[in-house]
């Protein structure tokens, strides 16, 4: 008989399942040193049964290994040397198993490859290699062929099965044929021929796009008829999109997401998110467009949706009323620690000083002007923050203002010109400053 190393075996035993094998470990062992540094330092073989002292290797700084004496072998698991069951080797006494195939599947037990056609079968810490088709168990199964046993696990083996019959590996048998003759050609939105058995006792077939299988009815069905999101709060009806037998997604209003794991459209204010914001009102919680959400703010706060925090009202009390030619009640937050306030007519607010002022209108004024008249009564308003109502057309022009910036004009210009020049020099004096 051919020999050969079951690989697959040794893959299997080798792995660290049903007791820890010899060099296996999943975790750092509590029994090794815990910490930073050698664990070597201590020289930790000295005092381990077996080891052979000063032949400590650490692979990283929490595990450790030693040589150990003959007739011994060191198991990372237990940090110890258990004795080698490899050594001599009992595969040279087993029937079937191959010499020099022994490994050891924890400290106490160990496994040998076997020749092709058996498999290592357990008993207790040892076993044998056997062929499960040695007795052709399918001679005493119903409706199974005899001499058709082909085995592929010390237990485990497959059947041919009579006409209208499928082997089951679950149950060891021969089960009736479910698909044959096909049903699914006769199943509405079924796909023919495509009859499956996922157990010995029931079929699926499979569907037409936008239809799944629906194992109970033994139908296929379309999880969006009727339309689910019709009846769905804050769903848009003719939205659903079919994912599987009674799984499906909608589209969901504006400020509002799929929820898969509920089969529900969420909003942010399903949890009252306000309830547990500081100075928040519980329960004023509205939705917005993008998603997010406001709230209301208790008296002396206001709702500053970058942080998602009722912050301080900085117009509660109305600083307002302090300032000069204001409009009472006029306050306005532009953030956490300003303010804006409305002017009386004619003045407009300015950040910089936090005032009314009249110069941010001054070239407005000046402009209220008829230019026809430029000569008689140039449109003047005081830069000093003095209050003027409107605009005052009256203005001298022998002022030593007028004349200075006039004068820097050329000569021999029109009307239209002359009054621009004239507008453009009180309103550049106004930046400054000065007063005209």
């Amino acid at each position: 008989m051919k020999r050969r190393y079951s690989l697959i075996l040794f893959l299997v035993y080798s792995l660290c399942f049903g007791s820890q094998l010899t060099g296996c470990s999943s975790n750092d062992d509590p029994k090794q040193p815990q910490g930073a540094g050698d664990p070597c330092d201590a020289d930790p073989c000295e005092g381990t049964l077996h080891a052979v002292p000063g032949t400590c290797a650490s692979p990283s700084p929490t595990l450790f290994s030693c040589e150990c004496v003959a007739g011994h072998v060191w198991d990372m698991g237990t940090a110890s040397c258990p004795e080698d069951l490899c050594d001599p080797d009992p595969c040279r006494q087993i029937a079937d198993a191959v010499p020099g195939s022994c490994v050891m599947s924890s400290t106490t037990s160990f496994a040998c490859g076997c020749e092709e056609g058996t498999f290592w079968a357990w008993a207790g810490d040892t076993g044998s290699c056997e062929d499960p088709c040695d007795s052709d168990p399918c001679g005493g199964i119903e409706h199974a062929i005899p001499g058709t046993c082909d085995g592929f696990g010390a237990d485990l083996f497959t059947c041919g099965c009579r006409r209208g019959y499928l082997w089951d590996g679950a149950t060891h048998a021969c089960v009736e044929d479910l698909c044959d003759p096909d049903p699914c050609g006769s199943i509405e939105d079924a796909i023919p021929d495509s009859c499956t058995m996922p157990t010995a006792t029931s079929f699926a077939c499979g569907c037409d796009s936008g239809f799944y299988w629906d194992a109970t009815s033994g139908t296929c069905d379309d999880p969006c008829n009727p339309d689910p999101c019709m009846i769905i709060g804050h769903a848009i009806g003719g939205s659903c999109t079919g994912l599987g037998m009674d799984a499906f997604t909608c589209d969901c209003e504006s400020g509002y997401v799929w929820d898969g794991d509920s089969g529900t459209c969420t909003g942010p204010c399903d949890s009252d998110p306000c309830g547990k914001i500081e100075n928040a009102v519980p329960g004023s919680c509205e939705t917005v467009d993008d998603g997010s959400f406001t709230c209301g703010c208790a008296s002396g706060f206001l709702w500053n949706s970058e942080n998602g925090i009722c912050a301080n009202d900085v117009c509660e009390p109305d600083p307002c009323e302090a300032i000069e030619h204001t409009v009472p009640d006029s306050c306005t937050p532009v953030d956490e620690d300003t303010f804006a306030c409305g002017c009386e007519a004619g003045l407009s607010w300015e950040s910089a000083s936090m005032s009314c002022t009249t110069c941010e209108n001054y070239r407005a004024c000046l402009l209220d002007c008829s230019p026809l008249n430029v000569y008689f009564n140039p449109c003047v308003v005081s830069c000093m923050n003095e209050y003027d109502q409107g605009c005052r057309c009256d203005f001298d022009l022998k002022s030593p203002a007028y004349i200075q910036c006039a004068s820097q004009c050329a000569p021999n210009i029109g009307q239209l010109p002359r009054w621009l020049c004239s507008v453009n020099c009180f309103f550049d004096d106004c930046l400054a400053g000065g007063v005209p």
